[in-house]
């Protein structure tokens, strides 16, 4: 059992109660004057959750976007980039030759987590709208994505207690929701079974935040193949 928590800069847990406001509404709207147009941008998180050991490279329309090659859970903070299309590739922390590029398209004053997902020659992207509609206030705010290639349907549970997300299977991300704020222990559990894949043993999960949990890695890991482990992604 593993615990494994990010810390990620950001204004999500600045958003307004009852709307549909995402980091780069916040930012856009404190830089805006009526003297000087604020142009359109939107924001971009990238998370590393291939289950091997490589690291990686991340270049942003060929720019460098990190400062140390990523490791397995490793993730870069939120990046202010022009709407409509952006060329995000990967490479080896050793070599600047493609692993894999695609193209991913922003809409204006959202902000989107990328998820490097898939192994070897089989390298894909998750993007996911990070929106969220209720900002926290005497609660904590999660949301749970499976990550996990080769596990079932996932469920998140509180330990010895009830099922807070059920039955995500791989790629599956649940909406935000609101839990009590305080220390807890958090399994995340094979729907059906009840096995335990991993836990985040006593969790601190504080008032007004919001953080989004994730299953990684190999349920049954061959060779080099990162185990199963849940990581915390936690906005400050």
């Amino acid at each position: 059992m593993n615990l494994s928590t990010i810390k990620i800069t950001g204004n999500l847990n600045k958003l307004m109660t009852g709307t549909l406001l995402t980091l780069s509404t916040l930012f856009l709207a404190a830089c805006s004057t009526k003297e000087t147009p604020t142009p359109e941008s939107a924001s971009l998180m990238l998370v590393n959750t291939s289950p091997t050991p490589a690291t990686y490279n991340a270049y942003i329309n060929n720019g460098l976007a990190n400062q140390g090659a990523i490791p397995f859970g490793g993730a870069l903070s939120y990046l202010r980039l022009n709407t409509g299309e952006n060329s995000v590739k990967f490479t080896t922390a050793s070599s600047s030759e493609s692993l894999i590029t695609k193209k991913v398209t922003l809409e204006n004053n959202k902000a989107y987590s990328l998820f490097l997902i898939g192994k070897e020659d089989k390298l894909d992207y998750l993007v996911i709208n990070d929106i969220i509609t209720k900002m926290p206030t005497d609660k904590a705010s999660i949301r749970f994505i499976n990550l996990s290639p080769d596990a079932g349907a996932l469920d998140l549970v509180i330990k010895d207690g009830a099922i807070l997300v059920g039955d995500k299977t791989y790629q599956a991300s649940s909406d935000f929701i609101e839990v009590e704020a305080k220390k807890q222990t958090l399994q995340i559990k094979e729907k059906g079974t009840g096995l335990v894949i991993s836990e985040l043993a006593d969790a601190d999960l504080k008032a007004g935040n919001i953080y989004t949990i994730l299953s990684i890695g190999m349920v049954t890991p061959t060779g080099l193949e990162q185990k199963a482990i849940t990581k915390l992604i936690s906005y400050k």
